[in-house]
């Protein structure tokens, strides 16, 4: 059984998307539109993926200051699952959820039906992909996330699971730890 990480879950109030409509995931294939966290994200990719893919068991040590942002899910369920290995303190606070353990299909709507669809799309075409999350419709705590996704595996194997760097854009960041705002 997969350890939990203390957070700041608090079990009076819904998860911060208890209000959202939809939503979706778009690529922001610019990198001048990409946060900091997201070109670190980039240059750890680069230093370690083999052919496209993370090889398993990459170290995540270079990620050091946004590893409570960050995710690992397995692949599952024929493919037509994910589930969280890693599920990052940080997000889980922000997010007012837990999911160390679960799978995507067990994420409240519409998060389960965007994240669902937006991995499955992800392990048919495996890649580097860097964008944004944006909720519609609704009181949303966080109404937009920007993402960093690699996948881990190889072409022998396909994907096996995926890392995510995810955070909410509107919070206030740390210069010395976080992501700013990217420019322009």
């Amino acid at each position: 059984m997969p350890s939990q990480y203390l957070d700041d879950i608090d079990p009076d109030n819904p998860p911060h998307v208890a209000g959202s409509a939809g939503g979706s995931i778009v690529e922001v294939a610019d990198p001048e539109r990409w946060y900091r966290a997201q070109h670190d994200f980039k240059a750890w990719f680069d230093r370690h993926a083999v052919e496209g893919f993370l090889p398993p068991g990459t170290p995540i040590d270079r990620l050091a200051r946004h590893l409570g942002h960050v995710h690992k899910l397995e692949v599952g369920r024929g493919g037509e699952d994910f589930r969280y290995r890693i599920y990052g303190n940080l997000i889980a606070a922000e997010a007012n959820m837990r999911m160390q353990g679960r799978w995507v299909s067990e994420l409240p709507e519409p998060t389960r039906s965007i994240f669902l669809a937006h991995y499955r799309t992800l392990l048919a075409e495996p890649r580097l992909f860097m964008g944004e999350l944006h909720y519609i419709g609704g009181p949303v705590s966080h109404p937009v996330w920007y993402r960093a996704e690699a996948p881990i595996g190889s072409p022998e194997t396909g994907m096996l699971g995926v890392i995510v760097l995810t955070r909410p854009t509107d919070l206030a960041e740390d210069p010395d730890t976080e992501s700013p705002p990217p420019c322009g």
